[in-house]
Order: structure tokens, then C-alpha cells, then sequence
């Protein structure tokens, strides 16, 4: 799939085909947050319980990354 940037007034847009949009499980209204890392955007559905829980526990893996490690090893 490929999709173009366009300027739409004083935004830039990127349209997203509907087959990746069903894919997903997205719609038109949803809220998105990105984050970028090394040149790729990733795109997440804001709204979304799974996500919330996703974003706590990488926070908790991110403090407690030496116990995880150490964990690991054993």
C-alpha cells in the first residue's frame, strides 16, 4: 500500500487506504498518537484500553529493567 503526503490548507495530510483502516479496526473520528524512533512513525490507536495498559507496562519495564535483566540470566 502506498499513500502520498498532500497539503490540505495549512496542514499536511496522508490519506490511509479503507482496507488498512478495516485491517485495524480504525474508523473515521479515532484519535492517534505517534511516536517517532529512527525514521519511522509509529501510529497508535489513542482511545484504546489496550494501549494504555501497553504504555504502563513499558514504563514498568523500562524502571525495572535491571530486575528484568537479572531475571533473564537466571
Amino acid at each position: 500500500m502506498v499513500s502520498k503526503i498532500q497539503r490540505l490548507g495549512d496542514k499536511w495530510v496522508v490519506s490511509l487506504p479503507p482496507e488498512l483502516l478495516a485491517e485495524l479496526g480504525w474508523d473515521a473520528g479515532d484519535e492517534l498518537t505517534f511516536e517517532i524512533a529512527d525514521g519511522v512513525i509509529k501510529l497508535t490507536r489513542a482511545n484504546s484500553k489496550h494501549n494504555k495498559a501497553l504504555q504502563i507496562a513499558r514504563k514498568g519495564m523500562q524502571k525495572y529493567r535491571t530486575a528484568f535483566q537479572a531475571l533473564a540470566k537466571s
